[in-house]
């Protein structure tokens, strides 16, 4: 696990300054979603049935990047969409991007499809949220947890602010977080380590 402690602030400074000396936006988020797919895929001998919990911003980008490279890969993933389908810039890029053999579900089936699964990856909010959570997607979070599924979350888990001023009720229960560059002040609070699980660094540089 990283020593670094940064801010959100801080690590979106990272971010603009490797952009502006040749690290793009495009290829720091290439890194996060294929080498968090590397983990997984190091973890377990055989693929994993994956369902993929995207949102509509970065994060969600991560996520279509790491559900590419498992399908690549023969690992049977599905996308579920918690904000509609009006993506960032990014994401869209990445969701293009996806073959053939992924397939989408709709939020109203996930009673239906969760069996399948046996790995969830919560790629719905980043470090960059405040608030409380939708009531479909605190009831999509704790339905998740009373499944059979091994629990992954991409930076944060979906509903605590990156800055540790707030975890929102019903916040995504992760047993693995893979925390993008350094970890976030969050990722050290008492309310938020039950939700965090093992925690591992995903490094972004080239």
């Amino acid at each position: 696990m990283s020593a670094l402690i940064w801010t959100v602030a801080k690590m979106k400074a990272w971010e603009d300054e490797q952009n502006r000396t040749g690290l793009s936006y495009a290829r720091m988020m290439e890194h996060a979603g294929s080498r968090a797919a590397a983990d997984l895929m190091n973890r377990f001998s055989y693929p994993q049935h994956t369902l993929v919990l995207c949102g509509r911003g970065n994060n969600a980008g991560d996520g279509l990047v790491l559900a590419r490279i498992l399908s690549e890969h023969h690992w049977p993933v599905t996308i579920m969409w918690l904000q509609g389908q009006q993506l960032s810039p990014l994401a869209e890029v990445n969701r293009a991007r996806l073959p053939a053999a992924v397939v989408y579900a709709e939020l109203m089936q996930l009673n239906k499809v969760l069996p399948e699964m046996q790995l969830i990856v919560d790629a719905v909010y980043g470090t960059g949220f405040r608030g409380e959570l939708p009531e479909v997607v605190r009831q999509c979070f704790a339905t998740v947890a009373q499944a059979s599924v091994f629990r992954v979350t991409l930076d944060i888990p979906s509903g605590v602010a990156g800055d540790g001023d707030k975890v929102a009720a019903g916040s995504f229960q992760a047993q693995l977080t893979y925390v993008f560059q350094a970890l976030k002040p969050a990722h050290c609070l008492a309310q938020a380590v039950p939700l965090c699980g093992e925690i591992q660094c995903i490094d972004l540089s080239d």
